[in-house]
């Protein structure tokens, strides 16, 4: 009896394990940079199946990294599976804000996260590889990147969402190294104003972005 336990438990935790998200670290080569990045993606339970998913571009915060998400959010890996879709972790190098930096050539992370790892993520996994399927949010400064890059790609998102996301950045000119990618305010404001989501709200085509967000 003690043993029929014990198998009982066993096959149920393998079962558990089979069927749970899987992650990958993908390594993907941004040639606008000239360097390799990670990402993480979490593949719900059923991906063998062979069909296609969509795709959530999931972005952290200032002073975070690819991995941030999956190591104090692991729960994340269960709404892979309970929505049915791909999640996938860019890195932003810290501070990026997801802008091409005009002031720092090495920093274009609006190009690789919108342009090359979208186009990667679709080479590589079963992905419904249009606007329909995919959609990107973020924590503060991935808010804003969301926001930011959803609004400028319209034709790449279908949704975006921001939690808690800076999304006017003109009020902190000495704040989370934005004057490094943008230069400094009080020498390009016109250059911050563009670049605040806050100020680029005019650029949304009506109909074009399913649009959420929160903050508390």
């Amino acid at each position: 009896m003690k043993n029929s336990f014990l198998v009982a438990i066993c096959l149920f935790l393998f079962t558990c394990v089979a069927n749970a998200a899987e992650v990958d670290t993908a390594v993907t080569y941004s040639k606008s940079m000239k360097k390799n990045i990670k990402a993480v993606v979490i593949k719900p339970d059923s991906y063998k199946s062979g069909k296609s998913y969509p795709v959530v571009y999931l972005l952290h915060g200032a002073g975070g990294s690819y991995a941030e998400w999956v190591k104090k959010v692991p729960g994340i890996k269960n709404l892979a599976d309970q929505y049915q879709f791909i999640i996938v972790c860019p890195d932003g190098n810290v501070t990026s804000w997801y802008f091409d930096s005009p002031v720092d050539p090495e920093w274009k992370y609006e190009t690789y996260v919108a342009t090359e790892l979208v186009s990667y993520i679709d080479e590589h996994y079963k992905t419904i590889a249009e606007k329909k399927g995919r959609a990107i949010t973020g924590l503060s400064m991935g808010g804003h990147g969301a926001f930011y890059l959803a609004i400028k790609h319209q034709d790449v998102y279908g949704a975006v969402g921001s939690m808690s996301g800076g999304v006017d950045i003109k009020p902190f000119p000495n704040g989370w190294n934005i004057s490094k990618r943008l230069g400094k305010q009080d020498e390009f404001p016109e250059r911050w104003k563009q670049n605040s989501v806050i100020d680029m709200i005019y650029l949304i085509k009506p109909g074009s972005l399913a649009i959420a967000f929160e903050c508390g």
